[in-house]
């Protein structure tokens, strides 16, 4: 009986040990765990850290974009004003204009005038509702007449944009349309700008001859503006 329980006790203490060397392996096993946790977390704040700089980097391409986009949206629209004696002439010398020309343009309160008084003919053309709301903020809305003559004038009608789109054909030539009805002389719808977008590609007509004999009321001459005056001056 003495030696059955020695050998009991002994297995006992293998069981112990055996045991023990098991839990020993299970907190090294935890602590090799909570070592690739925080090596994990570690990571994952990083990656939050990177998320943050690259939503920040976002925001500050979405911004330059946007000022970018204004930046070329008023140099269109700058070039175009200062344009405007070039795009005046195209259509004087059509209408065998020769001597010096009168452009004026018009401001918002003429423009509301001219409107009221033959609101009925500018109603009748059922235009959309935008159009009422675009002509009195027009690009340039301009009236062109002959230096000492008494000869009747005409219009121009200028959308610009860098990049020329539908809504500046629809403009000009919504705006074209309500000059014709409240004054009863000639005017031409004009869009200006650097590049010619894929929408407008076959609607607008670049030959000012053709928009004057030819075209309808829903085309406009395309007007090319020089992208090399955004260029930096050269001081050297």
């Amino acid at each position: 009986m003495l030696e059955t329980q020695n050998a009991i006790l002994e297995r006992q203490a293998s069981i112990e040990e055996t045991q023990n060397a098991m839990l020993e392996s299970i907190a090294s096993l935890q602590e090799r765990q909570n070592s690739m946790l925080e090596t994990q977390n570690a990571i994952l704040e990083e990656l939050r850290e990177m998320r943050r700089d690259i939503s920040a980097l976002h925001g500050m391409f979405r911004q330059q974009h946007q000022d970018f986009g204004r930046f070329r949206g008023n140099y269109a629209h700058d070039a175009a004003r200062n344009d405007r004696g070039e795009i005046a002439r195209l259509f004087a010398r059509l209408r065998g204009m020769r001597g010096h020309l009168r452009i004026r343009a018009l401001d918002s309160e003429e423009l509301s005038d001219m409107l009221d008084e033959r609101y009925e003919d500018v109603l009748a053309l059922n235009l959309r509702d935008r159009a009422w709301e675009t002509f009195y903020v027009a690009d340039l809305i301009a009236e062109v007449t002959e230096r000492r003559t008494s000869a009747p004038g005409f219009y121009i009608a200028v959308e610009a944009s860098y990049t020329g789109g539908d809504e500046d054909m629809l403009r000009a030539t919504d705006h074209a349309k309500i000059l014709r009805a409240a004054t009863g002389l000639d005017a031409y719808p004009v869009v200006a700008g650097v590049r010619i977008g894929p929408s407008l590609r076959g609607k607008t007509l670049k030959d000012a001859s053709h928009l004057f004999y030819t075209s309808g009321e829903d085309d406009a001459l395309w007007y090319q503006l020089v992208e090399d005056d955004l260029e930096p001056l050269d001081l050297a």
